[in-house]
């Protein structure tokens, strides 16, 4: 008799602030719910930047999309639960230590595990865990943003006011999305702040995405 061991996969996606990656996993997460998975979505517990309004367990986008997720910050608080899921999506991926290793885990039990994390610091330097589960996964998504100065793409994150922690959570009133050439402007802060509009405003622009993997069709089954 042949056994057929169940793959699992890991799907990263990534990129800067602002460029659309909870909201790409949200859609994953709705997606493979349509087609009857039971799926896990995880939140980072300090991340309530958005849950004014709304239950503290919710997970929301910059521009106000929520779904119901549960918080933590550590995954293997939630590993007992997460085994009971068929999918499991991982938001700010980058601030768990053990978001590696947890992901192999359940992707070897035959799971798929979405994780949306930035690539880089404000100091474009790499997230090592981020980094680490790219060589793990088999689907990875580069999302770019729209420069919040000069309206190009933008691939990184530049934060505006005074802070070395890497943690540093916050949205529009602590970080930007830039192009390279505005990344090392040091008139960004005074150009975004006069140019605000719902015009100008970031949720209004679709983030451009590169997949990269062996087989690009199969990202249509997302």
């Amino acid at each position: 008799m042949i056994v057929t061991q169940v793959a699992g996969k890991i799907q990263v996606i990534f990129g800067p602030m602002f460029s659309g990656k909870t909201t790409e996993l949200i859609r994953r997460i709705k997606r493979f719910n349509f087609a009857n998975k039971k799926c896990l979505l995880i939140k980072y517990s300090k991340d309530t930047r958005y849950n004014d309004n709304i239950d503290k367990s919710f997970l929301v986008t910059h521009d106000k999309q929520n779904y119901q997720a549960f918080p933590c910050s550590i995954l293997e608080d939630v590993r007992e639960q997460a085994e009971d899921y068929d999918v499991i999506g991982i938001d700010e991926g980058q601030f768990f230590p053990d978001v590696v290793q947890f992901s192999e885990d359940l992707a070897n039990q035959g799971k798929t595990v979405i994780i949306a994390a930035l690539d880089g610091t404000f100091q474009r330097k790499p997230f090592q865990s981020v980094i680490d589960l790219v060589s793990r996964a088999e689907y990875i998504t580069k999302l770019t943003a729209v420069c919040m100065v000069c309206y190009n793409e933008a691939a990184f994150s530049k934060r505006i006011v005074e802070s070395d922690d890497i943690e540093l959570i916050g949205g529009i009133d602590k970080y930007i999305s830039v192009c390279r050439g505005c990344y090392h402007s040091d008139q960004n802060e005074k150009t975004v702040k006069s140019n605000k509009s719902p015009r100008h405003s970031h949720a209004q622009h679709a983030p451009h995405a590169v997949n990269i993997n062996p087989d690009d069709h199969l990202n249509n089954d997302f």
